[in-house]
């Protein structure tokens, strides 16, 4: 085996979360501290043994990871001015030194002392002074009639710093526990010559993530380190709930040729490919959790852009409804004949089943700051008991589909809204709402994405008597009670209505369509709702009276305070 561990000198690591940069990593990603040697390597003596040890380890592949806990630090928003034109070629310099006074001053303002913040003050001042200067010399008259325009004034003055656009930055950190991290390949037999390229290449890293992240590398022969107390490992599990940026052969040749487009200026996406990671005992404590009678296996379909105009259609996540009976037409248009009644839900003389049956459910973009509440994708979710000729059934339904397509998107047709495009995820998709483990791990406390439809009328909700409001409320909690002991799962502690959902994106319950929608049905009352448990339980979490047809889908609120 081999194993590399990092040492935090400060006791902090700061990195942005690859999805949001406002957000903390944690832990460092194996592909990030790939790059951190690849960089060490060109910036020193570029030796061929060297570069053959880093492709050695790059075609490894994803290791195991020994990190404690953190505490997130996400800080406040500093803001840093965009460069400009170099207009007055001579003053340009002294503009480029005040941008490095005023970075220095932006990470003294997020990370340092009061006094390394006056200092980086102090030295802005005496940077602006020295470029005010210059520009006074560069837009003085020129012998006694050639004299500067004031348009070329009046542009150059407003590229200085404090006229030009400020462009936000944010420096996310984590303190962890334990300020050492520990990357371990098991079945990995090197060489001596590996080895001693490694430890060269490992002796020149400074930092990992931000410039200000300091760190120190070696060498590990342990896949246990002794003092490896206080923190937990991660493997690499396709079950796993947190994904990961790792890397494989030839990496080392793609940072180079990236590294050839953006010169370290342009921006830039770090090559990797996305692997689950599974914390060693999650596995455990999720067998240990009640579950539903629904399968966290899901089959899910991302949408993707119009090849002829080039974007999404941003169907907005209240359409839920219409979009799963859009669904389960489709498959059920490609299907057997006739078509299986898991699949339908009906059986084949028309009658609704009375056992679960396939539900049709839409993904939305939820739960970040700037979420919009568009769909994102669709999921076909099965129940845990289905045979293996069922589940061929499905699957022959939707072969069919992408048969037909002749490789195209698949068009999920829509009525007057168009038609949405999808394509099968077959990959691990890195967006967390299109990933079955974001929606089905163990939590005690839930909270619905798109409405609870109740099976029954509890009152009225929003009458203008506080006691006929206080006994509707009651009885739609216990109605939502039930429904989750109709799916299998214990009868939650505490059941809160919400006038609005909790997820930033999703819309309120009066925003989706009445459900059902068939003409003639008696319209369901549709609620928002928070549900907490007395012991965790994992998803996924489709409850009510639309719970095959888009609504009633939960998502595991975080505990407080943990992280990740």
């Amino acid at each position: 085996m081999i194993g590399i561990e990092v040492e935090l000198l400060t006791g902090r690591y700061v990195a942005t979360s690859h999805s949001d940069r406002r957000q903390p990593e944690w832990p460092p990603h194996p592909a990030r501290l790939f790059s951190a040697l690849v960089a060490a390597w060109a910036e020193g003596d570029r030796g061929e043994a060297t570069g053959e040890a880093l492709d050695w380890l790059a075609a490894c592949g994803a290791p195991e990871i020994l990190a404690s806990g953190a505490e997130a630090r996400v800080g406040s928003v500093v803001y840093v001015p965009g460069n400009g034109e170099p207009l007055l070629k001579r003053s340009y310099a002294r503009w480029l030194e005040l941008d490095d006074a005023e970075e220095r001053l932006v990470f003294a303002q997020a990370l340092g002392t009061r006094r390394e913040v006056r200092q980086a003050e102090s030295a802005v001042r005496a940077v602006a002074k020295k470029c005010l200067y210059e520009l006074a010399r560069e837009t003085r008259a020129v012998g006694e009639d050639e004299v500067v325009g004031t348009s070329t004034i009046r542009d150059a003055v407003g590229h200085l710093p404090w006229r030009r656009d400020r462009q936000p930055r944010h420096f996310p950190s984590v303190r962890p526990e334990v300020a050492r991290v520990c990357f371990v390949w098991p079945d990995a037999e090197p060489e001596a010559s590996v080895r001693a390229g490694l430890a060269r290449v490992l002796g020149q890293v400074s930092r990992l993530g931000h410039s200000s992240s300091l760190v120190a590398c070696r060498g590990v022969d342990e896949t246990v380190p002794p003092d490896a107390t206080g923190r937990a490992r991660w493997v690499p599990d396709e079950r796993g709930d947190t994904v990961l940026r790792v890397c494989g052969a030839g990496q080392r040749a793609r940072l180079l040729d990236a590294h050839e487009v953006h010169q370290g200026v342009e921006p830039r996406v770090l090559p990797c490919r996305f692997q689950p990671y599974q914390r060693e005992g999650a596995v455990e404590e999720g067998a240990a959790a009640a579950t539903s009678v629904f399968d966290p296996d899901w089959i899910v379909f991302r949408e993707v852009a119009d090849g002829a105009k080039g974007r999404r259609k941003g169907v907005r996540l209240s359409r839920a409804a219409d979009l799963a009976r859009a669904l389960r037409g489709a498959l059920l248009r490609y299907s057997d004949d006739p078509p299986e009644p898991f699949l339908s839900g009906h059986h084949a003389d028309g009658s609704p089943l009375t056992t679960p049956h396939l539900a049709f459910v839409p993904l939305g973009d939820v739960g970040t700051t700037w979420s919009t509440g568009a769909v994102l994708g669709m999921a076909v979710v099965s129940p845990r008991e289905v045979g293996a000729g069922q589940r061929e059934a499905l699957l022959r339904a939707i072969g069919r589909w992408e048969a037909d397509g002749g490789g195209e998107p698949l068009r999920l047709v829509l009525g007057r809204a168009g038609e949405l495009l999808l394509e099968r995820v077959v990959e691990v998709e890195p967006r967390a709402t299109l990933r079955a483990s974001t929606w089905c791990r163990p939590a005690r406390r839930w909270a619905s994405v798109t409405p609870v439809a109740l099976d029954r009328n509890p009152g009225m909700l929003s009458a203008g008597d506080p006691e006929v409001v206080a006994r509707a409320v009651e009885a739609a909690r216990e109605i939502v009670r039930r429904s989750c002991e109709r799916i299998g799962l214990p009868r939650p502690v505490a059941v809160e209505l919400p006038r609005d959902g909790l997820w930033v994106g999703s819309p309120p319950a009066r925003a989706f369509m009445p459900f059902p929608i068939k003409s003639g049905a008696v319209r369901r009352v549709c609620v928002h709702v928070e549900l907490v448990f007395d012991r965790p339980v994992r998803g996924p979490l489709l409850i009510g009276a639309g719970r095959y047809q888009g609504l009633g889908l939960l998502r595991p609120l975080p505990d407080a305070g943990a992280w990740p």
